[in-house]
């Protein structure tokens, strides 16, 4: 769905990164259809379902889609919604890498031909495209155009916008439309047909990314220089248009009340508020002082330690001001501090294990973060091919031929970080760990931990920011106590990814973050023939068992088959103990304030907050007083 802000933008550039990642089914098919079989499985949208494009799913909305089930088509119109907006903007275009341009207005101000679905991952839905035929097993793709779609000033959308968006933005948008659009040939058969075309090698993901690109109007941006900064409010088809500009400070969006999607079953019952107001702050701190004190309607809390700690204010008490969570529903990956395998010291797994015992997860978690945060575990944590479960017979099957590098556990259990009692100083964790150091050939003598040459057991984790500093205070002292020279290393963010390029670090904090099916891509991330100083494996990690699941995955051509191998590999990368995972924040973007003046449907969306669904209470309140008989909507 059209997300404003990071939501939107973190959905768009993952699933375009998996386009080029990753191969599996596509369909372009009413609800009926069936994608069990392998890959590329196509059969055409047949009215009267509703047109949409699946890849390796059966959508979920087809013949009898009147709206998604938790937008109201009778929710009232009118208010303003006023949010807080970290930064500031000098540009309205936020299509291209100059200037600084308003994120959170990207999705209202320009319709796609197709708009991604709330509620389902890798489903997109027509928008301005009313008929979608697909080809050649996925490589070739036809958008027919809805006669009713216009730009704001009346003038009809045409397939010549479609081609002329494509080459504008291959020419000056974001590096990743960019990297997308030179290798689809995009063409008109006619004044409302489309068709593009993909490569041999192109993901199928790539016509989803497509047909949510926003459709601009040839007729405004031809002698206009796209790819420039502007505070121009230039022309959209969306459901909002530009309305007051404050360079910097303020932007307020307009509903646009003849727009003509309005009755999609897309967009039934959203887009409520009659303006959108973004109200800019350099700091957060800034921005919620201004949320208690009225003065933003919503506030998107990114502290989960203010989150737990600052809202005991009448307001909140009294119940003016509520609030809820949402689970992240985005897969969130590995999160840590990664070996370096070049390192000697570092290719024993017995040391691994051992400085992971030291770590301390549970003493930062409780006492510094108030308990908000969880352990990552995954390498595919928070998604469908996370290894959270014992292994199942057709896994232990494939883990058989490879028992020899794999734990007894590990056909029993599934792995699982080791934690401690809390208390910064598990005593527990910490005998284990120094037997596993003795047994590695690395003993305490002299307050040190020494080897038999007498060298002492050093390390510094690399890192371009300080936010990890809370969680290894404990455990840096553990290792401390062990006798380890241990410490942080803080860079800029150039250095910092000179220093991973050239592999000149001993541990590294990392984000992996795989697209939303994984693929090819877990080949060149964990693969030997990619352990290179140039390659994509950036801890130097070869093990022919990880090489063997990591082809098998990406050579995986149904969706069953890529959980199958995910899974398999998950096991294997956390068995190898190659990380010392660190923590993940469940409701990243999910952690949402609010004053009362807000109505909004029982059930949010699967992916999102579903706040475009909201409508306001003195709106209700108008529309209950002109036809009391009706009562709320």
């Amino acid at each position: 769905m059209r997300r404003l802000g990071k939501q939107a933008w973190m959905k768009s550039t993952k699933r375009l990164v998996a386009s080029f990642c990753f191969a599996f089914c596509v369909l372009a098919a009413s609800s009926g259809a069936d994608a069990a079989e392998g890959l590329y499985h196509v059969e055409a949208s047949k009215a009267p379902a509703y047109p949409s494009v699946a890849i390796g799913r059966k959508p979920l909305y087809g013949e009898n889609f009147q709206h998604f089930p938790w937008a109201n088509p009778a929710a009232p119109k009118g208010c303003r919604m006023t949010e807080s907006v970290r930064g500031s903007f000098d540009s309205l275009n936020t299509w291209i890498v100059k200037g600084r341009s308003p994120t959170p207005i990207h999705g209202a101000l320009y319709d796609g031909l197709l708009v991604a679905s709330p509620d389902e991952d890798m489903v997109s839905y027509g928008l301005i495209a009313n008929r979608i035929e697909v080809f050649d097993d996925g490589r070739r793709v036809r958008f027919h155009i809805d006669p009713r779609a216009v730009f704001h000033d009346g003038v009809p959308v045409k397939a010549s916008d479609v081609v002329f968006t494509a080459k504008t933005f291959e020419k000056d948008a974001r590096p990743f439309y960019q990297l997308m659009l030179k290798q689809i040939e995009v063409k008109a058969l006619d004044e409302r047909t489309v068709e593009i075309r993909l490569p041999e090698g192109m993901e199928p993901t790539a016509i989803l990314e497509f047909g949510e690109m926003p459709v601009i109007p040839e007729h405004y941006w031809r002698d206009r220089d796209f790819g420039a900064t502007t505070l121009d409010p230039f022309l959209g088809n969306g459901p909002y248009r530009f309305g007051s500009i404050d360079a910097g400070r303020r932007l307020i969006l307009e509903r646009v009340k003849d727009y003509w999607a309005r009755d999609l079953p897309v967009n039934k019952g959203l887009f409520n508020f009659d303006e959108l107001s973004f109200e800019y702050f350099f700091d957060e701190t800034g921005a919620f002082q201004a949320f208690l004190a009225g003065d933003i309607d919503k506030f998107v809390d990114m502290s989960a330690q203010r989150w737990e700690t600052m809202y005991d204010t009448p307001a909140v008490r009294d119940g003016r001001i509520k609030r809820f969570t949402v689970e992240a529903w985005w897969p969130l990956g590995m999160n840590g501090f990664f070996f370096n395998l070049r390192e000697e010291r570092f290719a024993d797994i017995r040391v691994r294990k051992a400085l992971s015992l030291l770590f301390d997860f549970e003493w930062p978690n409780e006492n510094v973060f108030h308990g908000a945060y969880r352990r990552t575990y995954s390498y595919f944590q928070n998604s469908e091919f996370a290894a959270d479960e014992p292994p199942t017979e057709e896994e232990k099957a494939l883990m058989e031929p490879w028992r020899d590098l794999l734990p007894d556990e590990a056909f029993r259990q599934s792995w699982a970080p080791p934690v401690t009692d809390g208390s910064g100083r598990d005593r527990d964790n910490f005998r284990k760990a120094l037997d596993l150091f003795a047994e590695a050939g690395w003993h305490y003598r002299d307050g040190k931990l020494r080897n038999d040459a007498g060298d002492v057991f050093r390390f510094r984790i690399l890192t371009n920011s300080q936010s990890q500093e809370a969680v290894l205070s404990p455990f840096f002292n553990n290792a401390n106590r062990a006798g380890i020279d241990a410490g942080l290393e803080v860079i800029d963010n150039a250095a910092y990814e000179a220093r991973l390029k050239a592999r000149r670090f001993d541990i590294a904090y990392r984000f992996y973050i795989p697209p939303v099916i994984p693929g090819e891509e877990q080949l060149r991330m964990w693969g030997s023939a990619g352990s290179g100083a140039e390659e994509g494996n950036l801890i130097g990690l070869e093990n022919p068992m990880i090489d063997s699941f990591a082809q098998k995955l990406a050579e995986a051509r149904t969706l069953e088959d890529k959980r199958l191998y995910a899974k398999v590999l998950d096991r294997a990368l956390q068995w190898g103990n190659y990380v010392i995972p660190s923590f993940h924040d469940p409701y990243a973007m999910g952690r949402i304030a609010y004053w009362d003046r807000f109505v909004m449907p029982d059930s949010r969306p699967k992916n999102g907050i579903g706040d475009q669904s909201w409508w306001c209470k003195a709106a209700e309140q108008d529309k209950a007083a002109k036809n009391p008989e009706n009562g709320r909507p």
